[in-house]
């Protein structure tokens, strides 16, 4: 193996992480509940501000995500937008989502996402807004959304599983 090849997989390896099941950096896990990639776009103070993340159940059982709390904003709820007839419309999410064991749901534009209605401050490039996710049974998480101008670009590692 020449130098080049060795130094490339010594990278590669030394890379990857240790620990497949943990989450990476701006990702959360609690439980059997994992939040990945957080994110929301720049919006002004009293304006409205829409949130983006993935939420999958890495659990042994289905967990129901009911609702969305944040300091950041008035009020904040689930939302959904649809496009039926060449007309898109959004709606507000009741009764909240279901995910199956092994399952997850995209919060992203164009279907599922947040809405942060009344934003209290500027959300600015670069900074985090504060939010709860509430589930059945009482659990709350709290994550941060990243302000980014577009979504976060996916882990290159994802779906590498490194088996020796």
């Amino acid at each position: 193996m020449n130098r080049f090849a060795l130094a490339a997989l010594a990278a590669f390896t030394l890379s990857a992480p240790a620990f497949p099941n943990i989450a990476l950096a701006g990702d959360y896990r609690v439980g059997g509940i994992e939040v990945r990639r957080p994110w929301t776009r720049p919006a002004q103070a009293g304006m409205n501000g829409v949130g983006y993340l993935t939420v999958a159940n890495v659990g042994a059982k289905p967990v129901k995500l009911l609702g969305v709390e944040t300091p950041a904003a008035s009020s904040a709820t689930i939302h959904q937008s649809s496009m039926a007839g060449g007309v898109s419309s959004m709606r507000e999410v009741t009764g909240g989502l279901t995910i199956a064991p092994g399952a997850k749901i995209e919060f992203a534009p164009g279907g599922y996402h947040l809405m942060l209605m009344g934003l209290k401050n500027a959300q600015a490039l670069g900074g985090k807004v504060p939010l709860i996710l509430v589930f059945d049974g009482g659990r709350k998480m709290k994550i941060d959304l990243s302000v980014e101008a577009g979504a976060p670009k996916a882990d290159p590692m994802a779906g590498i599983h490194m088996d020796h």
